[in-house]
């Protein structure tokens, strides 16, 4: 499985205050907000401890067909510096994060074996579609592949697995 998302870090910075009063509390564990305290950028971190949250969260939607709001219920914990492992429940999603200029891009897997597998993008011969449940996909030709989009002010990415 895959799931990404993009913040446009200047339409965050404008939009979102997340140090108004109880929205860390909501949204991070106690962990979670004492690596936003420590980092030298804690817009920074906000925003790729959110993305991958959200990566993991898309991975989920497409195996439980439900929506849930809960970030608590998912657990980031990092390995390097813009990469590392969700937590849901007894499930592991392993996400990479990028940054470039205002664009912050997260994509995470539900193994490391699927890495290598991971598309950026999509050929002119390859069709996104929605299922009956608006889970995307790639065709091309007779191939269908998973696929995740994710869009925030004036980004949007689309990775797929060519598994």
């Amino acid at each position: 499985m895959i799931g990404n998302d993009v913040v446009d870090l200047s339409l965050a910075a404008t939009e979102s205050n997340w140090r108004r009063r109880g929205y860390l509390d909501k949204v991070f564990s106690p962990e979670e907000q004492q690596l936003i305290a420590e980092a030298t950028d804690p817009d920074m971190m906000v925003w790729m401890l959110w993305s991958a949250k959200e990566a993991a969260y898309k991975m989920v939607h497409r195996a439980t067909r439900r929506r849930t709001y809960a970030p608590q219920r998912y657990q980031v914990q990092l390995s390097g510096e813009r990469k590392g492992l969700v937590q849901y429940d007894s499930q592991l999603f392993f996400f990479r994060t990028s940054v470039n200029d205002s664009l912050l891009h997260t994509v995470a897997v539900a193994g490391l074996q699927y890495w290598s597998k991971v598309v950026y993008g999509r050929q002119p011969e390859e069709v996104l579609l929605k299922d009956e449940q608006g889970i995307p996909f790639i065709r091309s030709g007779d191939r269908d592949w998973m696929a995740s989009v994710s869009h925030h002010g004036i980004y949007q990415e689309i990775v797929s697995l060519k598994i």
